[in-house]
């Protein structure tokens, strides 16, 4: 809890606020968080009340229970959130929690989303489903593996989102932020899943870091936020 206190003060330190000129001016050598969701954007602005917001209680195996954002970074050192459809369902509420770890210790300033849908066609095109847990992961193979191949419908894009949805499923990705390391190092991008089955049974909502594929012809690949 004290490591977890203390990173967030270093965010409060280092990431004020500043408004994104059309072409910044920041050293290129020094890396910096792009923010485009306005809900992400908020929660940084206020950081203090956002980390210790009440949430809707999240149950964790070893029978503990986190009620906001610096609680739930305490027990996800020391155990996993119970796999519950219910649970799954809260832990939607704690996808921002994720992101301001992704973003903790870095600048950040405020950007709109893209509107020419660029990164909402890669993750359709090119992120690869068996990189990150989702109900998707267990139908990819070789050949299978991204949501246009995976999910048949019309996919419809808003900003730097795309979603599909068909009569079984509805399913989200959106890049909520991009993660810019500096001179030479190519960006990454804090992406929120929203993954629902419309019968029930299942519902995932989590946040994931896309790394950009090594190679022009190769896909993008996504891990959980750093603990």
């Amino acid at each position: 809890m004290k490591r977890w206190i203390a990173l967030a003060s270093a965010v409060m330190v280092s990431g004020a606020l500043h408004a994104a000129p059309a072409h910044p001016a920041a050293d290129p050598a020094v890396g910096v968080v792009h923010v485009t969701n306005p809900e992400l954007l908020s929660a940084l602005q206020n950081l203090k009340a956002s980390l210790t917001a009440e949430r809707t209680p999240l149950a964790f195996d070893n029978g503990a229970s986190a009620k906001n954002c610096l609680e739930y970074s305490d027990l996800l050192s020391k155990s996993q959130p119970v796999e519950s459809t219910r649970n799954f369902e809260i832990r939607s509420e704690y996808r921002l929690c994720d992101s301001i770890r992704a973003v903790a210790g870095k600048p950040f300033v405020a950007q709109k989303a893209a509107t020419s849908g660029k990164h909402g066609k890669a993750l359709y095109e090119k992120l690869d489903l068996r990189s990150f847990p989702s109900s998707l992961r267990n139908r990819a193979d070789g050949k299978k593996h991204t949501l246009q191949t995976l999910l048949p419908g019309t996919p419809q894009s808003e900003g730097s989102a795309v979603q599909v949805e068909t009569p079984e499923q509805f399913f989200r990705l959106e890049v909520v932020g991009t993660i810019d390391h500096g001179r030479g190092h190519p960006p990454e991008w804090i992406v929120w899943v929203t993954d629902e089955l419309k019968n029930g049974t299942y519902r995932g909502y989590s946040n994931i870091v896309v790394h950009p594929p090594r190679a022009a012809s190769g896909l993008y690949t996504a891990a959980a936020s750093p603990r």
